[in-house]
This record gives structure tokens, sequence and C-alpha cells, in this order.
């Protein structure tokens, strides 16, 4: 029940508000007007959090406009503030004992809190209506460095999908110079299939090779998938049923119920974990790490793409412009062939690119 839990966040900061009040001017002996201020701040700003990944996470979609919410969050509460001393005053003068006085100002601050935050600060917003696609065309990237053997399996997979369930698609494979001929063997398949091969003259990164294929895609629905086997292109036709429909981003996660991720050690986990959380602050999708993802072609028109290792499918969900966004569960399997591009430099280009988003999305809430 929403109430309750906006309640149980409220009484979250009363008591916060307390602890702290009583450690800055204890402790550290700031003055106690002072303390008071940056303890009412600092329970503020905790409420906010709780309130907007709990009591409103329905309406906080992809958290886009958080930083606005903050803002109007303090002004309804210091509003709440007002209410209370005015109310305490008031039913104080009318020979109402001060301490049942504050009880119904603290009451009537709440209903006040309650209601602006759901008329106001989390107004659910409207939903436009996704037109189904009719037939669409849907182009597959797949970015490649050194995997030779796996696109030789992996290109007429995605074919094979494609045919069976009356997909009219295409492969871009964006080839950064591999020293296995990963580019001659892209050739080779582009003689058999609907590949299309774009070969770049140097190793300039897997987010960038992404957002190069999307400017030679021709499809209205545009996907990408890695090319070492480890996301299943049998799950393909049910990304594309959302699409169809009345979806226009969908993600394959690994942490929605059905999803996994199989023969991982538990340092790759703590890490796959750690930076879906480091991104909550950008997007509810729980799986935002994922590298296989589709989505309709408009959802990054205009959108001006930066990004930095491998994480292209987080700086569309901040900078892609999307009505509504879906999970799809499913298993990611370990590569067969080659060694894995995952190093401890593509983890600090993560988090100087998260970085980045959260300064954009600063700017553009």
């Amino acid at each position: 029940m929403r109430i309750l839990k906006f309640a149980l966040v409220g009484i979250s900061g009363i008591f916060l508000n307390e602890i702290l009040l009583w450690f800055f001017t204890e402790i550290f002996g700031i003055y106690y007007i002072f303390s008071g201020f940056l303890a009412t701040e600092i329970a503020i700003i905790s409420n906010f959090i709780l309130n907007e990944f709990w009591t409103f996470k329905d309406r906080s979609k992809n958290h886009k406009g958080i930083f606005k919410r903050m803002v109007k969050c303090n002004i309804l509460y210091a509003g709440g503030m007002v209410i209370n001393i005015a109310s305490l005053y008031f039913f104080t003068k009318l020979g109402i004992y001060y301490l049942i006085s504050n009880l119904i100002g603290i009451g009537i601050a709440f209903i006040w809190n309650y209601s602006a935050s759901l008329k106001w600060a989390w107004k659910m917003e409207k939903i436009e209506k996704i037109e189904p696609l009719k037939n669409p065309k849907v182009s597959v990237i797949i970015p490649t460095y050194n995997e030779r053997e796996n696109i030789k399996i992996i290109v007429p997979k995605i074919f094979d999908v494609f045919e069976k369930n009356g997909v009219k698609g295409e492969v871009i494979i964006v080839d950064d110079n591999s020293p296995d001929k990963t580019g001659d063997a892209a050739e080779e398949l582009a003689k058999k299939f609907d590949v299309k091969v774009l070969h770049r003259k140097a190793k300039l990164g897997l987010s960038s090779a992404v957002v190069d294929g999307f400017k030679k895609a021709s499809g209205d629905i545009l996907g990408v998938m890695d090319a070492d086997l480890s996301h299943s292109p049998e799950v393909i036709p049910n990304m594309l049923k959302y699409l169809i429909k009345d979806a226009d981003f969908v993600v394959a996660s690994r942490y929605v119920k059905g999803g996994g991720s199989q023969n991982w050690g538990i340092r790759r986990k703590i890490i796959s974990k750690g930076a879906c959380l480091l991104a909550k602050g950008l997007t509810n999708v729980k799986d935002p790490m994922s590298g296989f993802f589709f989505f309709r072609k408009d959802v990054i028109k205009n959108a001006n793409l930066n990004p930095k290792g491998f994480k292209i499918c987080l700086e569309i969900l901040v900078k892609g412009n999307y009505k509504k966004v879906l999970e799809v569960p499913y298993t990611f399997v370990n590569r067969k062939f080659g060694e894995s591009k995952l190093n401890w430099k593509e983890e600090i280009k993560y988090l100087e690119h998260l970085l980045g988003l959260y300064f954009y999305k600063i700017k553009n809430d």
C-alpha cells in the first residue's frame, strides 16, 4: 500500500533527522540551528531516495527528471514544515495541549506531503500510445574483434531464426581490423546471407563499432548482440514480438525472472551486479549492462551517442527517446572460442562513462 510506504519513509526520515541533529551538535559542536538545517536536508534527500526507488518506483520511469523531482520534494517538504508549525501555533491558541497540537500538525503536514507528492513531484505522466509495426525489417549489429570462428556459427543461426519466424532482416558486422581475419570471414558470409561488413582500420572499441553499425543499418528495428555465442538468437523472436506490438525498447536481461548466467565466477558476478547498482539512478532497467537488446530506430533519432567501453545499452537508455521499455529473460553463456574483452581498463572506462551520464542527466533533466 503506497500510503503506508510513504508513512514508513517519513518515520525513517524523522529518526534520521534526530540522530543527525544530535551528532552534528554534540559530536562536531555545530550550532544547533545550523545542525538542524543540515540534518533536515539530509533527511529530505534520504526520504526522496526511498520514495523514488520504493514508494513511487512505478511513477519514476527510468528516473527521467529525477533531479527536478528532488527540487520539488525540497519545496513540498518545506511547505509541510510550515504547515506543521502553523498548525502547532493555531491549535495551541485554541487551548489544545501543545504536544497534541503538534501531532495534529504532523498529520496535516503528512496529508499535504503525500498529496503533493502524488499530484506534483511524482505526477503520473500520460503514456502515449505506441503504434504497432507492420512487417518491419530488422538490422542486427554485431561488433567483432578476433571472432572469426564465432561469426561462422552465429550468423547462420540468426538467419535460421529469421527464416523460421518470417522475419525480414539483415546482419551488420563491424570489424576492428581483427588479426585473426574476422573481416575476411565476414565477407565470405556476405556472399551467402544478407550481411553488410564494415571494416574499421583499428581497434576503436565495441560501443563505437555499434554506433557505426547503426549508421549503416536500414532496418525499422535495430538490434545488438555479441559475436561470441553468449547471446542466443532463439531469444530474438520473443523480443521482436513486443517491439512489433507496443514497446519501443526491449532488453534481454539476466536479472529478471527466468534469466541468468552460466559458469560465472564470484568476481564477475560482483562486478556485474555492482555495475548495475551504480547505474540505478539512471534507469529502472534491471540489466542495463546487457549487450543484447533491440529497439525501434526512432529511439536514437537525434540522440548524441558517445559511449565508452562496453556499455552502449546504458547510453541509449539514458539518451534515447522511448516510451516503453521491457526486459525479457535470457541466460548468458560463456564464449566457446576466443578470449573475453573484459578487463580492468574497460572497468575504468565504464566508471568514466557512468560519471558522464550522471552529468548528462543533471544537465538535461
